[in-house]
């Protein structure tokens, strides 16, 4: 368009030598020009110069600023997998100069050279033209680490024309150390009443490695693990727990949720594992929670004077231990109870019931000295369904007659025979246990 203008003011001038007036003003508006003159030029000469120094600029800039990626694969991103290929679209038809190549660099060092190829989509408004780097090997480069593609100037140009190519194009991303910052699926501190899943989103996909695990916190205690529940979808990775069914969480107690470090990878590459990531929330389930209790002690059949062996506690529901179980021994001492012994138990299952079993090895009971068995709370938590755990459990040790001065913490109001079953009924004649207290129905 202004090259049409200019001819027709070499063609004026030349009739009209006398005067011309270019109209100089900011920016190109339609109709006559209305600002003041700002160049009276009075010779042909001069205009002719000014229009070769306009085609000299005009054309230095379609070469030198003509060809803009809009976008490219791998643009000032983070890289997760490995790299057989970069694309760089235009908003263009393009075309690629013979044995044109691109270069991959870290800092002034070059590590790969790729081929470059293009290809035009034409659409119903637009043409778009892709050109592709494209690497002989699939480059697994070395992670936390800055990398360029560099695609040098005039190796590619505007399909049809040779005169509007590219300067040289330099694309910087990285490859990360890890999975970077993971995100929980509830908020930090928030309460939650029920939920079916929890767990951590990153910002890649995600693969499960061998062995993963993630592990429920109550009151910072350990209290069950679970394989982790791996998924993704595009440029978005999971890790968590799927419950299976809406678990509950007790009103007013604290849980936490705990991934370790190492238990999920990127997609593409194992090597870049996530960072340990852990999400504290509150429960939120207001109706009452009974708490695990045992329902019978071997104490209340035998009270050692002189040492104690084995205590056997004895469940009617499935139970399992927590991460890190203990049951302790505690000696009366001026009015409070100090630890003297600390053993790990251990589980079995018998005749239906589940019995946590606490080896002392025979530690030597002082005369006239009071003893308790403590089991702490949160060393036992439900097998399956919602998470609960018992309370802390204390029961005397010494010399006693019957079970009387045996204080066992269970505040049920169920029924049990002495070996421990629970009646589903009124109890008929016989002796039974209640509250951890023996009576007698005539």
């Amino acid at each position: 368009m202004l090259l049409k203008v200019f001819q027709a003011l070499l063609v004026t001038g030349h009739s009209h030598p006398e005067t011309i007036t270019i109209c100089l003003t900011v920016g190109m508006v339609p109709g006559p020009c209305r600002p003041k003159p700002f160049i009276i030029m009075k010779t042909r000469t001069f205009l002719l110069a000014l229009l070769s120094l306009l085609i000299s600029a005009v054309s230095s800039a379609a070469t030198s600023s003509g060809l803009v990626p809009t976008q490219c694969t791998i643009g000032d991103r983070l890289v997760y997998g490995p790299i057989s290929s970069v694309r760089f679209i235009f908003d263009v038809g393009v075309s690629v100069t013979p044995e044109a190549k691109a270069y991959l660099k870290n800092g002034d060092e070059t590590i790969a050279e790729g081929s470059l190829s293009c290809s035009n989509y034409t659409g119903k408004k637009r043409t778009q033209g892709t050109v592709s780097v494209d690497f002989a090997d699939e480059l697994l480069l070395p992670k936390g680490e800055k990398y360029r593609v560099v695609i040098p100037q005039g190796s590619i140009f505007k399909e049809g024309t040779s005169d509007v190519s590219n300067e040289e194009i330099s694309v910087e991303f990285e490859v990360p150390s890890n999975l970077g910052q993971a995100t929980p699926s509830v908020d930090e501190g928030s309460t939650v009443t029920e939920e079916d899943r929890i767990g951590f989103y990153f910002p890649t996909e995600t693969a499960a490695l061998e062995g993963n695990s993630i592990t429920l916190l109550r009151e910072g205690v350990p209290v069950r693990t679970y394989p982790c529940d791996v998924s993704w979808d595009w440029d978005l990775g999971y890790a968590g727990i799927d419950f299976g069914y809406r678990m509950k969480f007790e009103n007013g107690v604290h849980y936490s949720l705990l991934l370790p470090q190492g238990a999920v990878s990127a997609l593409h590459r194992s090597d870049i594992t996530n960072e340990e990531a852990i999400v504290n929330f509150i429960g939120g389930y207001t109706k009452p929670v009974e708490p695990l209790t045992y329902t019978w002690c071997s104490l209340f059949d035998h009270h050692p004077s002189d040492k104690l062996n084995e205590v056997i506690f004895y469940y009617d529901q499935p139970v399992m231990l927590s991460e890190n179980p203990v049951v302790q021994l505690c000696e009366a001492h001026e009015g409070t109870m100090v630890m003297v012994k600390e053993v790990v138990p251990t589980m079995r299952n018998e005749n239906g019931q589940w019995l946590l079993v606490a080896d002392f090895d025979g530690f030597p009971l002082a005369a006239e000295t009071g003893y308790s068995v403590v089991i702490p709370e949160g060393t036992l938590i439900t097998k399956d369904g919602d998470v609960v755990v018992n309370t802390r459990n204390v029961t005397s040790v010494g010399n006693t007659t019957g079970i009387e001065g045996v204080e066992a913490s269970t505040n049920s109001d169920h029924i049990y025979t002495l070996q421990g079953v629970r009646l589903q009924q009124p109890p008929k004649q016989g002796v039974y246990i209640q509250n951890g207290k023996k009576f007698v129905v005539k």
